[in-house]
C-alpha cells in the first residue's frame, strides 16, 4: 500500500464533514444528510459503527464501515457486524486503501469472536473472495408480478402502525422459531424503520401475533412494493397466504405492478412464499458473503437457517 504520507485509522461523530464530504463525492446520486450519517452510523442498538479510515490530513480519502447489530444463532446471542459503505476518493484510487483496511475489519472480527456478513456490489465481490470471507448465498431476491390481476385483502385484523413497536414486537421475534439472524427486536425495528426521508408502512398482525413493514418504492415509471418485514409467532405460521394476500391488495391499492421480497430458500416460510408466486428470481447475480467463528461456521455458513430479508437493506 502506497500511503505516501497519508494516515490510517478510525473515524468517530467528530469526523462528521469529512464523512460526509468523501460519501457525497463518491455517490452523489445518493447524497447524505447529517441525520442520514448519525443514523447509519452512530446511533443503532448495538452501539457505533466501526469506521477504518484513510486520512489525508484532516480529509477522509477511504473508508470501510462495519455496521454493528445484535445477532442470534440458535438461541446464543452474538455481536455481528455488516459491511458496507466502502468507497474511496477518486483522486486516491489505485493504491491498495480498501484492501488495506479490509483486512484491519477482518482482523478485528477474528480477534472479537463476532459474524462479519455483506451484500457486496459486482466491483467489490472479489475482495471479498480472495479476503477470505465464504460465500453463503446469491441474494435470495423473490419478486411478483402483479399485472393483470387483482387480490383480495384477506379476513385478518392487520391493522397500521402509527406508534413505536413495543415489547410485544419483541415477543413475536423471541417465538418466531428462526435460526439465524439479525435480532428483530423492537429497539432493532425501531431504529432499522426511522432512517431519515424513507417512508414506512407497519402493521400489527392480529393483535400480538405477528407484524408486517411495508416500503413503496418508485422509478417514476413505475412502482414496487418491498415486503421489507414478516414475522410470525411459530404457532401462527398459518396465517401466512393470508398476510400475503393483504400484500398484495394494499400493493394494487398504491398501484405498484411489482411485490419483492428476499428469503432464502431454505426458510419456513418459502413454500408459502412460492405458492404466492412470490419466487427467487434474482435481477443480478449478487451474492452474501460471511465470516464465522469456528464454533458457530456450520450454522453461520448454512443459507437454510438464516432469516433473511429486505430490511437488511432496502436499497435494492
Amino acid at each position: 500500500m502506497e500511503l505516501n504520507g497519508l494516515t490510517t485509522g478510525t473515524a468517530t461523530a467528530k469526523d462528521e464533514a469529512a464523512l460526509l464530504a468523501l460519501i457525497n463525492l463518491v455517490q452523489p446520486h445518493v447524497p447524505w444528510t447529517q441525520a442520514h450519517l448519525s443514523w447509519q452510523f452512530f446511533n443503532l442498538p448495538a452501539g457505533s459503527a466501526k469506521l477504518y479510515v484513510i486520512r489525508d490530513k484532516e480529509a477522509i480519502v477511504s473508508l470501510y464501515a462495519a455496521i454493528p447489530q445484535f445477532f442470534g444463532v440458535d438461541g446464543h446471542s452474538l455481536e455481528a457486524r455488516m459491511v458496507q459503505d466502502v468507497m474511496t476518493h477518486p483522486d486516491f484510487r489505485g493504491r491498495g486503501f480498501l484492501h488495506h483496511l479490509a483486512g484491519l475489519c477482518l482482523q478485528d472480527i477474528n480477534q472479537s469472536g463476532i459474524i462479519g456478513y455483506t451484500f457486496p456490489n459486482e466491483r467489490s465481490e472479489k475482495s471479498f473472495r480472495r479476503g477470505g470471507w465464504s460465500e453463503l448465498c446469491e441474494v435470495p431476491h423473490r419478486s411478483c408480478d402483479l399485472s393483470g390481476h387483482s387480490y383480495s385483502e384477506g379476513i385478518l385484523r392487520i391493522e397500521m402502525l402509527d406508534e413505536s413497536f413495543g415489547e410485544w414486537a419483541t415477543e413475536v421475534w423471541n417465538v418466531a422459531g428462526l435460526s439465524v439472524g439479525v435480532r428483530r427486536d423492537a429497539r432493532f425495528l425501531n431504529w432499522r424503520y426511522s432512517k431519515p426521508d424513507n417512508e414506512y408502512h407497519k402493521f400489527r398482525i392480529e393483535g400480538d401475533r405477528g407484524l408486517l413493514v411495508l416500503k413503496i418504492y418508485s422509478d417514476g415509471a413505475s412502482r414496487t412494493l418491498h415486503i421489507l418485514e414478516l414475522l410470525l409467532r411459530t404457532q401462527d405460521r398459518d396465517l401466512l397466504p393470508n398476510v400475503l394476500s393483504f400484500c398484495f391488495d394494499f400493493a394494487a391499492r398504491h398501484s405498484a405492478q411489482t411485490v419483492t421480497a428476499w428469503l432464502t430458500s431454505g426458510h419456513p416460510y418459502a413454500p408459502q412464499f412460492d405458492d404466492a408466486g412470490l419466487s427467487i428470481n434474482p435481477t443480478r447475480k449478487r451474492f452474501m458473503f460471511v465470516h464465522s467463528p469456528a464454533a458457530y461456521t456450520s450454522r453461520i455458513e448454512d443459507s437454510t437457517a438464516w432469516h433473511l430479508t429486505q430490511g437488511e437493506s432496502d436499497v435494492f
